[in-house]
C-alpha cells in the first residue's frame, strides 16, 4: 500500500468525522440557547474555542453573536474547521483512492457536499438549520457504507484510525469547554446542569448515561465521557477502537507503546473526583499526546 494511499484513507476519515461533530456542536448549542438566560454570546465563545479557531475567528469578528458563530463554524470556506471546509476536505482525500472505496460511500459523500454547497448559497434559515443536521445522518450512513462494504484490511485500519483519533480528540475539547463554562457563569445549579445534559444529547449519549448511571450528576457524566469503555463515543472506547487498528497495522512497535500509555494514564484516573482546573490540566495533557500520536502516525506511515 502507498504511503500516499495511507495518508489519504486517513484524512478522509477524520475530516468527515470532524463535519459531523462540528455539525452536532452547532445543533446542540442552538437548542441549549432556547433556555439560556443571559448573554448568548458568552455561551458561543466556549463553542469557537473547541474547534480551536479562537484567534482566527477574532481577527475577523469583533463578537460572538449566534448567527456570526454559526456561519462560521457551518458555511465559512476560510475557516478550515468549518463544516463545509471539512467535507471538502474530505472530498479532497477521496478521490485519489476512490477506486478502493465502497462506490456508495463516494456517491453518499459526493451528494452531501453538493448539497452543502447548493443550501450554503441560500439565504434560508430553515434550510441551512436542515442541512447541518442532514450532515450528521449522512456521515453517520457513508461511515456505516464502509463498515458493511469494506473489505477489514489495512485501508479499513487507517479509516478506523483516522476516524477515532479524530473522535477522542473532539470529545476531550467538548469536556474541557465545559469545565470552562461552569468557571465562567454564576446562574445557580439548574442551568450548569442543563448544560451537561445538554453534551450528553450533542453525543447522542443521554439515553445511553440514563440507563447506565440513571442520576444527573457532572462527576458521574465526566466519567462517563471519558472512562467508560462500553459506551461507542467515551474517550476510552475511541482509544481503544485506535490502539486494535495499531496492533492491526505493520511497524507499529513505537506505536503501539504510546497508545498503551495514554490509556493507562486515563483508566487510572479518577476524573470525576478532579476539579476543573485538575480536569483541564489532565484533558490539556491528553490533547498533546493525542497530537503526539498523530505525528508518530504521519511519521510512520506517511
Amino acid at each position: 500500500m502507498l504511503s500516499s494511499d495511507a495518508e489519504h484513507f486517513y484524512w478522509l476519515s477524520r475530516y468527515a468525522e470532524r463535519a459531523e461533530n462540528t455539525a452536532r456542536l452547532v445543533n446542540v448549542n442552538v437548542e441549549l440557547m432556547l433556555d439560556f438566560p443571559g448573554d448568548k454570546s458568552k455561551a458561543w465563545k466556549p463553542v469557537i474555542e473547541i474547534t480551536g479557531m479562537e484567534d482566527f475567528f477574532s481577527k475577523k469578528n469583533s463578537s460572538f453573536e449566534e448567527n456570526v458563530v454559526i456561519n462560521f463554524l457551518t458555511f465559512d470556506k476560510n475557516n478550515p474547521n468549518s463544516i463545509l471546509s471539512s467535507l471538502a476536505s474530505a472530498q479532497y482525500n477521496s478521490k485519489p483512492i476512490r477506486d478502493n472505496l465502497p462506490r456508495a460511500s463516494s456517491e453518499q459523500l459526493s451528494f452531501l457536499i453538493n448539497n452543502f454547497i447548493d443550501v450554503s448559497k441560500s439565504k434560508s434559515n430553515r434550510k441551512r438549520s436542515s442541512i447541518i443536521s442532514s450532515v450528521i445522518s449522512n456521515i453517520q450512513l457513508f461511515f456505516g457504507i464502509i463498515s458493511d462494504n469494506f473489505v477489514m484490511g489495512t485501508e479499513y485500519q487507517f479509516i478506523k484510525l483516522g476516524r477515532f483519533v479524530e473522535r477522542a480528540d473532539m470529545i476531550s475539547r467538548i469536556v474541557d469547554a465545559q469545565c470552562i463554562k461552569d468557571e465562567i457563569f454564576v446562574l445557580g445549579e439548574e442551568y450548569p446542569t442543563l448544560q451537561w445534559t445538554s453534551i450528553l444529547r450533542s453525543l447522542s449519549a443521554y439515553e445511553a448515561y440514563r440507563i447506565s448511571q440513571g442520576t444527573i450528576s457532572k462527576g458521574e457524566i465526566i466519567n462517563f465521557l471519558i472512562k467508560n469503555g462500553d459506551f461507542p463515543k467515551s474517550i476510552v472506547k475511541c482509544l481503544s477502537n485506535v490502539q486494535e487498528a495499531i496492533n492491526n497495522l505493520p511497524n507499529n512497535k513505537e506505536l503501539k507503546k504510546s497508545i498503551d500509555q495514554i490509556l493507562n494514564t486515563i483508566i487510572n484516573s479518577n476524573v470525576n473526583k478532579f476539579s476543573n482546573k485538575r480536569l483541564h490540566d489532565f484533558i490539556d495533557n491528553l490533547q498533546k499526546n493525542l497530537l503526539d500520536l498523530d505525528m508518530e502516525i504521519s511519521k510512520n506511515y506517511f
